[in-house]
């Protein structure tokens, strides 16, 4: 009989909190009791001091209760262990780590948090970034620490083996990764066999011996039998598990051991004929039936039984199951959770779709119903997809993915639409401009320009009913996709227009306008709105406002600082954002990477090392997934620099080269434009001419030489495009030419307000005039950035252009007195840059963030870190203190302006063995 469909439950979306975790995965399930394995398995042993244990067996052969065994005995000798049971929705690389992390935090009572917080990001952060921060917590904590994950060959997605791999292969010596699965994982094994950190247990580790078959009948299935007996079952089943658990199910209505033997002989070729002859014939049709109706779930509960059989009891059909060990087990300590063992789930599921097909979908409905009313969304969105109601399951998403994003979970919303037909999504207006938020936030920009494309076009063409709330919040994503794809005038008039609208003070919607408009404001040169806008949005602030809007809002006012070339103020700005996106999201997250990028800039200018290189640790992969255009330009430009000043010219150009990437991706061209103009000086500033020409007729062919008529980012793209030609045209000894390019950028820029900048080309255009041999207007020029770099501390500028400009301020400081605006102190600290840069150069060790002074020692010790010895194991390679090796270490973090092993390898791995330098002891 097919099960009426029950009235759906409303559901409560307005929540304030939305958990896409099911809490139960992250505990083994429970029997009423097991025979001991783990004392045979002495093997186990060896996984204490190893990196992975692999647990391998065909269905039925008890991995998943060994596995929880050894876990409690682990739990009770103090040692911490984080457990996941996966399943096929897991196959998903930030769902993953999500369950990896919290299982993790869970058990270590707060290891992992970091690392959690990065999450909160999980549009924008690198899975790699995360497990990084997971694993530099693992370190620091020193908590000996056990992960076991449960059916890991549920998940096939070659993203999450890739993230597994990356967290094995750089793991601490305190984690200890223990997988379960039927099949060989897609891991390279072989690499943590030669390095002896990999234990591996199969099917015959796991087969009963008479003794253990003896146990099991006399203590489990209460059916003690005699030696005879004991063997002929064992050797029937060849010592597997769910084979004595079929023949005890068996015994309980036949006391022939014999017969019972030669049935089970041939059940694991043909299980269900098996269980249907012999056990399914002893279970009550009431009971029967509950086991059907509830094969559709992965995890039980009585209420949601109930909810699917249609009756009130499903705990004493639990309760009846448990006690008779019928292929079920408890997932919690209060036994009001279980799940069936998969062997029999498969066949229950089997059983259904044959008996009563039309039931599969019924059931899936409810289930999808009760789990939205309890708002487990990831379930409810699950069972409305299996039943193929992919309107329900829409609906589900829909009431809920506004909450999602807000809270910066934007890539839960993008894997829920994904399972979603096309058809689903039409008629659904919030959920369509939910999707065009999680793509623009995922800077999808090419998908979130399409899909806000085609929703303008539906509601424009009535297909689509919008009032005001649901009109102003496209407007607001429509201006977000505008700002985020680099077109600062629009973004203006569209921030405009959204605040016009006067969404509820401190929305999320009233926070995306302000930031659009402080970000067309800033580009058009007007500063004194920027800072206006912004006092008005500080006054109205809750201090509630999601994270994402906030720091974002921040930064494009202190944009409009930097673009205006008010360094002091704008680092400020940066640096009051940089500490609240901290505290909201910790160190390493995409809210943090925004602040950082602009900051590494200004520091960069200030030639303060420091700090500059404060900024950019740990966030440069962050950076290039989860930072917008101009962050990520000057976090690019950088670290380019800092690499080819430390003599790594060729991972400069690498650095630039995967932005370029990006830039292409994304249709950015400022960015694209940018990278490509700071190769053009690298490659003339390593003596490269033909490459840095082929560079520049690319740029040539990119942007026109005469200036935009708007004041806007194109202003800043033009002006990199011009200042890359005036370089290339002073390599070709036209200093004259690039002397008058340079002064059209020159007035440009301070025409519009962009003083930075204008100072920056004042001082190519000096070098250009000097070389040109008109020394008079080459110090004028010099001289009128020098008034402006005074006042917002200004070295870079200067040193990077070299000798000219050297030369020419050794005259200004003689004529000092010419020049009634400039302190003799700037002239002079600028010259003392030069000798630093000078020092620098000439000693490997000196340069920053130089990577080339690692001893031999030291490079031996790294390469034993990249093998993947723990502290101990290289101090016994090398017959020294563990406490030896840590010293070292630490002395490696500091060469290679790193703070893990991780990152340590990672750059070890492009250090040229010629500069490694001999041991001084």
């Amino acid at each position: 009989m097919t099960p009426r469909n029950r009235t759906q439950p409303a559901a409560r979306a307005d929540a304030d909190t939305i958990e896409v975790l099911v809490r139960t995965k992250l505990a083994p399930a429970s029997a009423r009791g097991i025979v001991s394995r783990i004392a045979r398995l002495g093997r186990l042993q060896r996984a204490l001091d190893r990196r992975l244990t692999l647990v391998c067996a065909p269905a039925g052969y008890g991995k998943t209760t060994l596995l929880a065994e050894w876990r409690g005995a682990l739990v009770a000798s103090d040692t911490k262990v984080a457990w996941v049971s996966l399943d096929r929705d897991d196959d998903n690389a930030s769902i993953f780590s999500s369950y990896v992390v919290a299982a993790i935090v869970d058990a270590t009572g707060g290891v992992g948090v970091r690392a959690q917080g990065l999450l909160r990001d999980r549009a924008l952060i690198p899975l790699k970034t995360v497990f990084d921060e997971l694993l530099n917590e693992l370190e620091h904590s020193g908590i000996e620490l056990f992960v076991m994950l449960d059916d890991f060959d549920r998940l096939s997605s070659p993203v999450v083996h890739d993230a597994m791999f990356e967290l094995l292969r750089y793991a601490p010596s305190n984690l200890h990764v223990v997988l379960a699965c039927r099949s060989l994982p897609a891991l390279p094994l072989s690499y943590f066999e030669s390095r002896d950190q990999l234990v591996r247990i199969d099917e015959n580790d796991l087969r009963f011996d008479d003794t253990e078959t003896r146990a099991f009948f006399e203590r489990i299935a209460g059916k003690p039998l005699n030696a005879e007996n004991v063997e002929r079952l064992r050797v029937a089943t060849e010592g597997w598990v769910s084979g004595l658990q079929l023949a005890a199910l068996a015994l309980q209505g036949d006391s022939d051991a014999a017969r019972v033997a030669e049935q089970v002989s041939h059940a694991r070729a043909g299980i269900a004929t098996y269980l249907n002859e012999n056990v399914m014939t002893q279970v009550p049709d009431t009971i029967r039936h509950f086991l059907l109706y509830t094969a559709v779930l992965d995890r039980l509960t009585p209420a949601l039984c109930d909810a699917l059989t249609g009756r009130d009891d499903a705990l004493d059909c639990l309760e009846w199951l448990s006690a008779r060990n019928l292929f079920i087990r408890s997932i919690d300590g209060d036994r009001r959770r279980y799940r069936y063992h998969a062997l029999f789930l498969q066949y229950l599921r089997d059983e259904l779709a044959l008996r009563e097909p039309a039931a599969v979908a019924v059931l899936h409905r409810r289930a999808s119903a009760w789990h939205a009313a309890e708002r487990q969304w990831p379930d409810a969105v699950r069972h409305a997809l299996a039943a193929g109601d992919f309107d329900t399951a829409a609906g589900w998403v829909e009431a809920c993915a506004m909450k999602l994003i807000a809270s910066s979970d934007v890539r839960t919303v993008l894997d829920w639409v994904s399972r979603l037909p096309v058809a689903a999504l039409a008629g659904r207006l919030r959920l369509r401009i939910a999707h065009a938020w999680a793509l623009a936030l995922s800077m999808q920009m090419i998908d979130a320009r399409r899909a806000l494309e085609a929703l303008e076009s539906d509601v424009g063409a009535g297909r689509l009913d919008t009032d005001a709330v649901t009109a102003t919040e496209l407007l607001a994503v429509r201006s977000l996709v505008t700002a985020l794809s680099d077109h600062s005038t629009a973004a203006l008039h569209l921030g405009e227009r959204v605040l016009a609208a006067e969404p509820p003070a401190g929305s999320w919607i009233e926070q995306i306008g302000q930031t659009t408009l402080s970000f067309g404001l800033a580009y058009a040169g007007r500063l004194d709105d920027a800072l206006a806008l912004r006092a008005r949005a500080e006054r109205a602030a809750s201090g509630h406002e999601p994270l994402f809007a906030n720091v974002y809002r921040q930064n494009m006012s202190g944009l409009a600082e930097f673009v205006a070339g008010r360094l002091h103020d704008a680092s400020k700005t940066f640096e009051a954002a940089l500490r609240a996106a901290e505290r909201a999201a910790g160190r390493l997250s995409a809210a943090t990477a925004l602040s950082a990028g602009y900051l590494s800039a200004i520091y960069y200018e200030w030639n303060d090392w420091p700090k500059v290189r404060s900024a950019q640790a740990d966030r440069f992969d962050i950076a290039m997934q989860a930072c917008s255009l101009g962050p990520l330009l000057r976090f690019v430009q950088i670290a380019a620099l800092l690499q080819f000043q430390s003599g790594n010219d060729a991972r400069a150009h690498e650095l630039l080269d995967e932005a370029d990437h990006i830039a292409s991706s994304r249709q950015w061209l400022r960015l694209r434009v940018g990278c490509m103009a700071t190769g053009v000086r690298l490659h003339l500033s390593a003596g490269k001419p033909t490459q840095a020409h082929r560079v520049g007729r690319a740029l040539a062919s990119l942007v026109p030489a005469t200036a935009p008529d708007e004041t806007s980012s194109e202003v800043e793209t033009w002006q990199m495009a011009r200042s890359a030609h005036a370089r290339l045209l002073l390599a070709d000894a036209r200093a004259n030419e690039a002397a008058q390019v340079m002064a059209d950028v020159h007035d440009v820029l301070a025409a519009r307000g962009f003083d930075w900048q204008a100072a920056q080309a004042a001082v190519l255009r000096a070098v250009a005039c000097e070389l040109a041999g008109d020394e008079e207007a080459a110090l004028a020029t010099l001289a009128r950035a020098l008034e402006y770099g005074q006042g917002n501390g200004l070295v870079r500028t200067f040193v990077d252009e070299g000798a000219a400009v050297e030369r020419m301020l050794a005259r200004v400081q003689k004529q000092i007195d010419r020049f009634p605006a400039l302190g003799a102190w700037y002239p002079r600290e600028l010259l003392r840059a030069f000798d630093a840069q000078r020092a620098a150069s000439a000693t490997p060790a000196g340069r920053p963030g130089a990577a080339g002074n690692l001893s031999v020692r030291e490079a031996e010790i790294l390469d034993y870190v990249a093998r993947g010895l723990s502290n101990k194991e290289i101090a016994r390679a090398l017959r020294v203190a563990p406490e030896t090796i840590k010293w070292h270490l630490k002395n490696i973090f500091e060469k290679l302006n790193v703070t893990s092993r991780i990152q340590a390898v990672r750059s070890g791995l492009a250090l040229d063995a010629s500069r490694v330098r001999p041991d001084d002891e």
